[in-house]
């Protein structure tokens, strides 16, 4: 990662129905229409982790100009599994949810519903008295004297925290049930409040606690996306996950990509794993894991599964401004400003680079040696998952692994192994 780590059962219906159309269990070779170059460097990447039991199993997908995707895999399931992994096994993607759903904004500011610049209690009444923290240590508080804007929910520079953070409103969000990446619907052995059961909720709790910071003054990793997600259903009139599907899963065929692994679809759900002691255990079984619950709190920020054959589709539809297989989803102006810094002047992301609609995006000056160029933008997910699209070579990769937190160093490696291979093949 750039900046260092950021720690961070239905019946059959509309789902379960996509499982029918999805493409199951065809091989990478089946989406291909020509040869795409060969990434040495990168398949030597990726092997080196699961011959040396590091991962279970690990899928990449390519895209560079109009070469095919070029798609490779290693690995099972699970370490205990013989099922192979593949561009269709199904990875818990984290915080590479966030993309989406600044897109899925963006979309909402295309068509007019919506400004960059639109108060955030425009749409969320909720947030209309808002305070915010004047001493950390005595958590002392006064009204906010900046109004929270969209663009602000887009940047992570709202003022709102995480509970998985370290600044003061943590153990406050985490007292109150703000965790909507967590799936429990029952209280837990020693919280306080019952969990959060819908958007709704989570916004009107979210309403009584203070700000971090006064919105737009500074970058905090933040539930905003969460928050987005109700932006998103109250300007839209359709539920979250329902406008996602109708955006950009439906038209960009992304049939596994959803809030929930649906029956028909688990045996292609990977297991996640952790470091524990130096030994590599299991912390989400596959096969018992809350994401194959249906869901009433879809998380914007972090809640989606996806496969490497979905989210390469859509990173290609982003290099493509904003067209895919001759189906346009939104404009290339929106592609344009979505990957821009879009922070208010003087702002910055890990010191040197900016931030967009849910993605870093790399500023002259912030880009690191044999990494992306300046132009490019890119997001992760805490279990490793990762995703960068590079306009400058026409370039995207997408990495799916479930290690949860990833204590390795794949993020930075395979940036490493891409660019040493794209480098060969531009000679």
């Amino acid at each position: 990662m750039h900046e260092g780590t950021l720690t961070m059962t239905m019946m059959f219906d509309r789902r379960s129905l996509l499982a029918g159309l999805s493409l199951l269990a065809l091989p990478a070779e089946a989406f291909a229409k020509g040869a795409a170059p060969d990434y040495p460097a990168l398949q030597a990447f990726m092997d080196g982790y699961i011959t040396s039991k590091k991962l279970p199993g690990m899928s990449i997908a390519i895209k560079r100009g109009s070469d095919p995707v070029k798609y490779m895999s290693a690995g099972a399931v699970a370490f205990d599994s013989d099922v192979k992994v593949t561009p269709e096994s199904i990875f818990r993607i984290y915080s590479m949810t966030k993309p989406i759903t600044g897109l899925a904004v963006m979309k909402l500011i295309e068509s007019g519903k919506l400004t960059l610049d639109t108060p955030v209690a425009d749409v969320l009444p909720e947030f209309k008295n808002l305070t915010v923290i004047t001493d950390p240590k005595t958590m002392a508080t006064a009204p906010v004297k900046t109004v929270m804007k969209i663009r602000h929910l887009l940047t992570h520079t709202s003022g709102l925290a995480y509970g998985i953070g370290r600044g003061p409103l943590a153990a406050l969000y985490n007292k109150n049930g703000i965790t909507p990446g967590a799936r429990e619907k029952s209280r837990q052995p020693g919280e306080e409040v019952d969990p959060i059961t819908s958007l709704e909720d989570m916004v009107q709790r979210l309403s009584k606690l203070p700000l971090d910071f006064e919105p737009g003054t500074r970058w905090e990793y933040s539930v905003a996306f969460d928050v987005l997600g109700l932006v998103i259903k109250r300007v839209s009139g359709m539920g979250f996950y329902e406008y996602l599907q109708k955006s950009f899963f439906t038209p960009l065929k992304m049939h596994d990509t959803d809030f929930v692994v649906a029956k028909a679809k688990q045996d292609r759900f990977v297991t996640e794993i952790a470091v524990k002691d130096g030994q590599r255990v299991t912390v989400d079984d596959r096969a018992k894991s809350p994401f194959l619950l249906d869901r009433d709190l879809p998380s914007g920020g972090g809640g989606l599964t996806s496969t490497a054959h979905d989210y390469i589709r859509f990173t290609s539809m982003l290099l493509n401004g904003g067209e895919l297989d001759g189906v346009r989803v939104v404009k290339a102006e929106t592609v344009k400003l979505a990957g821009s810094n879009l922070m208010e002047p003087g702002v910055m992301f890990g010191g040197k680079n900016g931030y967009g609609a849910g993605v870093a995006v790399i500023q002259p000056g912030g880009e690191r040696p044999g990494e992306e160029p300046a132009g490019s933008y890119w997001w992760f997910g805490i279990a490793g998952t990762q995703m960068w699209v590079d306009p400058v070579n026409k370039f995207s990769v997408v990495c799916m692994l479930n290690e949860y937190p990833t204590t390795d160093p794949v993020q930075r490696e395979v940036r490493l192994a891409a660019y040493k291979d794209l480098a060969a093949i531009k000679g």
